[in-house]
């Protein structure tokens, strides 16, 4: 009977016990608000500042570009719409964390200085500085004697302004936009220049026979996510995963990472 009795008392016991977690534990709505209310919506709200382009641009008064793809991809995973909220991006923080819309994609950089508020995918695309040449014989070091193409006022420029400050001097053509650095490059006015991979990587697309340096600085884009973003942010980690598994980052890569032939001028 004494057995029964401890027996009968130790059911009851974990009865309660697992009443109380059920009651307790976190429903969805709790833990995640963000992906509760993309459920209760159907959408998903995606902040981008359209002037990012290849990653965000407006194409026929749409938004289109790498991100713009990247995000219908996310909405896909989640099984809803994506609604495109342009916004800048010195108030993207700000809107997010005041629930304007559920992520920022928009070439964002990673800003862990932002982690108080905010939460970030993995990286999935590394906008660093890169050099290329237009030689098979590349040497990746910036010499003093080597003339090295960069646009005007663009990050490569402050990479080699730095470089000068530190008292490692170059040889520097300064031109006025991207088509005219693949213009001197693909014409021979120079052998090699200095710019974002995102350009590199058009270029390279357009002449393989372009050689790429080792990466000179480190841009790591992300998805930024709410601070309350707890299960949307392995969501959006899981079908970025995928989508580089599966090729579609690499077709995305291949619409929006081009540039234009370039017709080099012929000797009189």
């Amino acid at each position: 009977m004494r057995v029964a009795r401890y027996l009968a008392r130790a059911i009851l016991l974990l009865y309660a016990l697992a009443v109380v977690f059920t009651e307790c534990a976190p429903t969805t709505a709790v833990a995640d608000p963000i992906l509760a209310g993309i459920k209760t919506r159907g959408q998903l709200r995606v902040g981008y500042d359209p002037g990012s382009f290849p990653f965000t641009t407006t194409i026929d008064g749409q938004p289109a570009g790498y991100d713009i793809d990247l995000s219908r991809a996310l909405g896909q995973s989640l099984g809803v719409p994506v609604v495109f909220v342009p916004t800048g991006l010195d108030a993207a923080y700000d809107e997010l964390q005041q629930g304007r819309y559920d992520i920022i994609a928009s070439a964002m950089p990673y800003a862990p200085e932002q982690g108080w508020r905010a939460r970030f995918s993995t990286p999935y695309y590394n906008n660093g500085l890169i050099p290329l040449a237009r030689t098979t014989r590349y040497d990746p070091t910036i010499t003093s004697t080597v003339p090295v193409g960069v646009v005007l006022g663009s990050d490569g420029d402050s990479y080699l302004r730095s470089r000068a400050r530190a008292g490692k001097a170059s040889v520097v053509r300064y031109y006025d936009t991207t088509a005219q650095l693949w213009e001197a490059l693909q014409c021979g006015f120079v052998e090699r220049i200095i710019t974002e991979r995102s350009t590199t990587d058009a270029m390279q697309r357009a002449d393989q026979s372009l050689i790429a340096g080792p990466p000179l600085s480190d841009a790591p884009y992300v998805v930024v996510l709410p601070y309350d973003a707890l299960y949307l942010t392995d969501i959006v980690n899981t079908t970025l995963a995928a989508l580089q598994t599966d090729g579609r980052r690499a077709r995305i890569a291949d619409r929006w990472l081009t540039i234009d032939p370039v017709i080099c001028p012929q000797p009189e």
